[in-house]
């Protein structure tokens, strides 16, 4: 940007280096930049849907003066500020694979703006680096020419404005900053230094000094300081909710001292009105006694205002301007870190809603009988839960209804009706109903675990053993930005003791050639997972180390990106279609590969024709997703009824037969359905992961041949024993693909392959897709290798697995959210604990579909066999 460069160096701007608060995605950034507040972490997911910024802001102060306001860019400011523009053309700003008529949009409107004299203020959103930054990241090729383009558009501005100068009375402004930063990743959200330290450049014919001067090093201010700068700078009230404080060197020269007291003073004022509604007994807080120092120093320079040329008076006025900042900076503080209020009551009711889901569960597990049952024997607590109900409800009615007490306001409302207070007792009582169902079954519930224990295999012992373990390490922030760890280790001693124990069984019985491919399996197993830990460094602390992934993407090493990509689709077809031919999997993949050259990540051989980004190479791969989950449907709807057919022309004399066949043959053809469903996701993966990330997609087929097809077969583990391991592998797997508990590295670009327009539902259900492929596709392997090799007892496996999976969700968010609860007022709340909590509250989701899709599969099954048996008998 040699232009800007040119005016740093010509002393024509005032540049600091802005940070921003947790969470930097754009319409919390708006809002701070706006109205000088510290946005909440919710902002994040109202971020998709921005609504009236109700605040006191900027925009509305001059909107109020009537004041004309012209905007173009990010639509974000039209949905924050609706009718407050006098002219305005916005677009949108979540289809990130648009960097060019993004940018084009707004320029256009510049040079017919800048000849119009009849606005006030222009305010241009520009969102192209941002989209190459979540398309390449920082080190993109593309970011060097749309910077050279910005920098031609500053270049216009300044040069249109200073001949205006000439002709008005005030000089104009410009302010260049950013909303948020980017990190090595290109994406942005999280709390690292490269996502909340933006410039803020003052550009100004005020400033111009008649002499070059060397430019310092930019001193940092806060985000939030823009605001009351701006607003005494344009004469405006500062808004009334802000915390920023006006940025001293933005003052000086700019204002009288008399004018930068009282502009100070102002500020302070503002503070100290916002601390006294957030804090009880304001009055004998610290920062408020600072402020009122303040105020007599400031009155005892007004008193030597005749006398100010003196060295006495600069003094006053020095101590004065430093002690109204030293005020402003501890009001600020004491404030915001009041600011996160909490609902105790509704946070208390979730928590104890998910402990009474967990001891449910536990319980049902731990139950007499040889298999879980997902409905424990729970007649003699029926009269418990109701009592627990009616006095849950009684104490809920006491809390909402109690004098003088802080209730909750999603929890107690006003009135109480149409099915609320049933759904509160349910919740409420029935949590604690659960607790002591679970604790009551005393003697005979610890026996029947020490029997089941003693029952375990060393392998199973270690999966629960690393399960709980990996629970605890949450008591730790920094086990939590660094879980990957936890997963890689637990994952890799797994698999290293497996190979201990398969390599000294096939020692041991010399000619044991299925325990020696057993163990060139896992070999190969431990080799892969190594590998897929350094692919994508990963994590908050070392997320910036050079990784193999890092090299592929270096625009030099193209070519090598793209042999990469072709050998892993390869790969991936090779293993799954070796036995059986998927021509629709074989497309796809080269669809994939066809998109990826179309957006110019690959190359090829030869040049090929393309669509505009890849539109139509896209949309070929969904249409054969589609056509797939089709096939998928007759084929399973074929199987039911071929099935049901069965079931109404089977003789009594075949009763048994025919039974034994609805356990084995039916229930195999069935579960070939989710082998097929894992190579649709497959589709997906290779459409929607970044490139050098096809070769982790790779791996994980390649990981899935040894495990699954080998290892597991042979080791015999029981249904939830292997259910684990598949959920330990997903778990590994989502940090392989370059996941983090951080915001930042959410993949959105995955949202818009294949779009031309914002669709919300379709970019979040790709985002998802894309953030937990891992997870997916080893739940899948799950669902599949359980029809498979446990189809001699189907129903009992099935509820074996779907259990785990609750327990493995349930267990983690139970003991998470009450460690969230007590750290609350934490100093990584917003960027460790709530990130985390957000990405498990989303994989529980993902899991609960799984399991729901299983039951109804089941349900079908059980029908499928009572029919059968009614019908023989």
């Amino acid at each position: 940007m040699p232009y800007t460069r040119e005016l740093l160096d010509g002393g024509w701007t005032r540049s600091f280096l802005a940070r921003a608060h947790p969470p930097t995605v754009t319409m919390p950034r708006i809002k701070a930049l706006t109205s000088g507040t510290i946005p909440g972490f919710i902002d994040i997911v109202l971020n998709l849907d921005s609504s009236t910024l109700a605040e006191d802001n900027l925009i509305s102060q001059m909107h109020r003066q009537d004041k004309k306001l012209f905007f173009y860019g990010d639509d974000t400011w039209m949905r924050l500020f609706p009718g407050h523009f006098t002219e305005a053309d916005g677009t949108t700003s979540f289809f990130v694979t648009d960097y060019t008529e993004v940018d084009n949009n707004v320029t256009r409107h510049v040079q017919p703006a800048l000849s119009n004299p009849h606005w006030d203020a222009l305010i241009l959103h520009y969102l192209g680096l941002d989209h190459i930054g979540h398309l390449g990241g920082p080190t993109s090729p593309l970011v060097s020419p749309k910077l050279q383009e910005m920098d031609g558009v500053i270049r216009n501005i300044h040069q249109a404005l200073i001949e205006q100068d000439k002709s008005l009375s005030l000089p104009s402004l410009i302010v260049l900053c950013g909303d948020h930063g980017m990190s090595d990743a290109g994406s942005h959200g999280g709390a690292s230094a490269s996502e909340t330290i933006t410039p803020l450049v003052f550009i100004s014919s005020a400033f111009k000094q008649d002499q070059e001067t060397p430019v310092p090093h930019p001193e940092e201010v806060q985000q939030i300081d823009l605001a009351p700068t701006l607003a005494i700078l344009l004469g405006l009230p500062i808004p009334q909710n802000s915390l920023g404080q006006a940025i001293p060197a933005m003052l000086e020269g700019s204002l009288s001292p008399r004018e930068q007291l009282r502009a100070l003073q102002l500020n302070s004022y503002q503070l100290s009105r916002v601390l006294e509604q957030n804090i009880d007994s304001f009055e004998s807080d610290i920062a408020y006694s600072m402020y009122q120092h303040a105020l007599r120093l400031h009155a005892t320079w007004l008193s030597h205002t005749p006398n100010s040329s003196t060295r006495y008076a600069q003094s006053l006025f020095d101590k004065a301007a430093g002690q109204y900042l030293k005020a402003m900076g501890s009001m600020r503080n004491k404030v915001a870190s009041s600011l996160s209020r909490y609902d105790l009551h509704a946070m208390g009711c979730g928590v104890v809603l998910l402990w009474q889901v967990l001891f449910l569960l536990c319980y049902s597990a731990s139950s007499p009988g040889t298999q879980p049952s997902l409905t424990p024997d729970l007649k003699p607590s029926l009269l418990l839960l109701i009592g627990c109900c009616l006095a849950a409800g009684i104490t809920q009615i006491a809390l909402c209804t109690a004098a003088g007490g802080e209730t909750s306001e999603l929890l107690c409302i006003p009135t109480i009706g149409a099915g609320t207070l049933p759904l509160l007792l349910i919740v409420t009582g029935g949590s604690l109903a659960a607790i002591l169902v679970s604790t009551g079954g005393g003697l005979k519930w610890r026996q029947t675990i020490n029997k089941n224990f003693q029952s375990l295999s060393w392998c199973e012992i270690f999966l629960l053993i690393g399960t709980v373990f990996h629970t605890l390490t949450f008591a730790a922030s920094s086990f939590i930005e660094e879980e990957h760890q936890t997963w890689y280790f637990l994952t890799l001693t797994l698999l290293l003791a497996i190979f201990i124990y398969v390599t000294s069984a096939a020692i041991g019985q010399s000619v044991d050639k299925m325990a020696a491919r057993v163990a060139m399996a896992v070999a190969a197993a431990l080799v892969i997972c190594r590998l897929l830990r350094a692919w994508n460094q990963t994590g908050m602390k070392w997320a910036d180390r050079p990784d193999i992934g890092d090299w592929f993407v270096r625009p030099e090493n193209k070519t090598s990106l793209s042999i990469l990509t072709m050998a892993s689709f390869m790969i991936i077809y090779i293993l799954r279609c070796f036995k059986r031919p998927n021509y629709r999997l074989l497309v796809a993949l080269v669809g994939a590969y066809l998109y990826r050259y179309a957006t110019g990540s690959v190359d090829l051989p030869v040049s090929l024709p393309t669509s505009q980004k890849g539109l139509h190479e896209a949309r070929l791969v969904y249409l054969l997703v589609f056509v797939s989950l089709a096939g998928v449907s007759l084929s399973y709807g074929r199987q039911f009824y071929i099935a049901h057919n069965q079931n109404t022309n089977q003789e009594n004399s075949h009763k048994n037969s025919r039974k034994s066949d609805m356990k084995t043959a039916d229930v195999f053809r069935f579960g070939q359905v989710f082998d097929e469903l894992y190579d649709i996701h497959i589709m997906l993966v290779a459409l929607l992961l970044r490139p050098h990330n096809s070769a982790v997609a790779a791996m994980l087929v390649v990981l899935h041949y040894c495990i699954v097809g080998v290892v597991l077969p042979w080791l015999q583990m029981r249904a939830w024993a292997v259910a684990l391991v598949h959920v330990w592998m997903g778990q590994a797997s989502f940090f392989a693909q370059g996941n983090s508990n951080s915001i930042a590295t959410v993949d959105i670009s995955a949202g818009y392959v294949g779009m031309s327009s914002y669709v919300h539902s379709v970019a979040g259900l790709l985002t998802c897709i894309s953030t937990y492929a891992g997870p997916i596709l080893w739940m899948l392997s799950l669902f599949a290798y359980t029809a498979k090799h446990h189809s001699q007892r189907y129903r009992s496996a099935i509820l074996e697995v779907t259990h785990t999976l609750a327990l493995t969700r349930a267990l983690p968010l139970a003991f998470y959210t009450v460690l969230v609860s007590f750290q609350r007022y934490h100093l990584f709340v917003w960027s460790v604990f709530s990130p985390k909590l957000l990405y498990d509250t989303m994989h529980t989701y993902v899991v609960t579909a799984g399991i729901a899709v299983l039951l109804v599969h089941l349900g079908i099954i059980k029908w499928l066999t009572h029919h059968k048996m009614s019908k023989t008998s």
